[in-house]
């Protein structure tokens, strides 16, 4: 592989698609298939004169400027191993806002490596680069795990700390800061940090029951399914995350039997007075509409007033339910010995471990709410809950000048040879114990 040739415009009052559009006409290369793919790489900042994309929501001038800096240090610690061939890697800032590790708001900040593929035009014969990328390399300080509960009736401000915050940035209460995982062998990446594992998503938790990809000789990459076997996906994306932690604490740890159990209690108290709102505002939209039909005699009457008996059965359903479910969780909490409280809470995918009783008369969901709660599972295909340690994040700066954890992610497809390619010589090359190094 050949060293890349630095090409870095620095033209601070050009937007950064006409700096991407000056590189293009550089490359008035006559070319063929196989030149293409040996065609030296070129590196293009797009992010110079600071420019910064995504969600700066709450973010402070001083805290934009930090962002800044680290990404920087993420892309110096990139630069030295970029050696490629084929394509253009292009560079930008990203921040994300109104994340959250349990409830400590967090900053987000994305070191962003387009790969744009060098391609030869088939009528001119000359170097060409595609506009959109199919490659990636994100460096990301303080990454978004998707989290395994998020449903809620009613207005979410009831749902936050404190109860009916009208902050935007203020957390939600424990549960729904939950994250589950079906595959140990994702968690232990996160907590041990030593090294890549290839997952099927960007975003790591309660997304697939089996994220992680294998590479097996012979076959490439795939992923293993218990009754279907090895199933190769080299023509899908594959996510390739190094998670950078402090290895000498978890960053996820197990959410208990116990714990669930209590939160669901404090998720009970907040949700009983949404649902007592939604059923009350629809009754009363249904009795001026019954008050209209009465006027013009409408032929829906009838069921209207149908409707209305059922509605106010259910206020008096949401009350009960409520009641039942508290008792339900209480008299666990109450009579089950500490060894069995002690297990790891584990839930069946699609929350089906909270289903709720079918009624086809009535939207069910409106009485009983979520964590509609009978068992826990204990079959093989379920995701295990975890919160991110508490512990940990004392190490995390009250000002956020470091992040708590970086995920290396790169984004290729195996059967594509530039960005196999790029991944051999370049990704593969990454020191990952320097990374780690800002965390200190």
């Amino acid at each position: 592989m050949k060293r890349i040739f630095f090409s870095c415009l620095l033209f601070y009052g050009f937007a950064a698609q006409a700096q991407f559009n000056a590189i293009a006409k550089q490359m008035n290369k006559d070319c063929n298939g196989e030149s293409v793919l040996k065609e030296p790489g070129r590196f293009f900042d797009a992010h110079v004169g600071w420019t910064t994309s995504g969600g700066k929501a709450g973010y402070t001038s001083a805290e934009i400027a930090n962002a800044n800096k680290i990404m920087t240090t993420f892309e110096n610690l990139c630069k030295p191993k970029l050696q490629f061939t084929g394509g253009l890697a292009k560079a930008s800032f990203g921040l994300s806002s109104g994340i959250f590790y349990n409830q400590l708001p967090v900053y987000s900040y994305i070191y962003n490596l387009g790969l744009h593929q060098f391609v030869c035009n088939v009528q001119t014969h000359k170097l060409a680069i595609v506009d959109e990328y199919q490659g990636v390399l994100r460096v990301i300080g303080n990454p978004l795990f998707q989290k395994v509960f998020n449903a809620i009736e009613g207005n979410a401000n009831a749902y936050k700390v404190p109860a009916n915050s009208q902050n935007i940035n203020a957390p939600f209460i424990a549960i729904l800061n939950y994250y589950g995982f079906a595959d140990s062998r994702v968690v232990n990446a996160i907590n041990n940090g030593n090294g890549f594992i290839d997952l099927n998503a960007e975003q790591t938790g309660n997304l697939s029951l089996y994220q992680v990809v294998e590479n097996r000789p012979g076959k490439g990459y795939g992923i293993n399914f218990p009754n279907s076997g090895f199933v190769t996906v080299n023509n899908d994306m594959v996510y390739r995350h190094a998670f950078i932690t402090h290895t000498d604490i978890p960053f996820f740890i197990p959410i208990t039997r116990k714990k669930i159990l209590q939160d669901m209690l404090e998720f009970y108290d907040r949700e009983k007075p949404e649902l007592v709102a939604n059923m009350q505002d629809r009754i009363k939209k249904l009795a001026k509409t019954i008050i209209e039909s009465e006027k013009t005699n409408s032929s829906y009457l009838q069921d209207q007033k149908n409707r209305q008996v059922l509605q106010e059965q259910s206020a008096r359903d949401i009350l009960a339910v409520n009641e039942q479910k508290k008792q339900t969780v209480t008299k666990l909490l109450q009579s089950k010995d500490e060894k069995w409280l002690s297990q790891q809470a584990v839930v069946q995918p699609d929350n089906k471990s909270f289903t709720v009783p079918y009624n086809r008369n009535i939207n069910s969901k409106e009485i009983y709410g979520n964590f509609y709660f009978t068992e826990f599972y204990t079959g093989t295909e379920g995701f295990s809950l975890y919160q991110i340690n508490p512990e940990y994040l004392k190490k995390y700066p009250p000002n956020g000048i470091k992040p708590a954890l970086i995920d290396v992610m790169f984004r290729f497809k195996p059967n594509d040879k530039f960005l196999m390619g790029v991944k051999e010589s370049f990704i593969d090359q990454l020191n990952l114990d320097e990374f780690r190094k800002l965390l200190q």
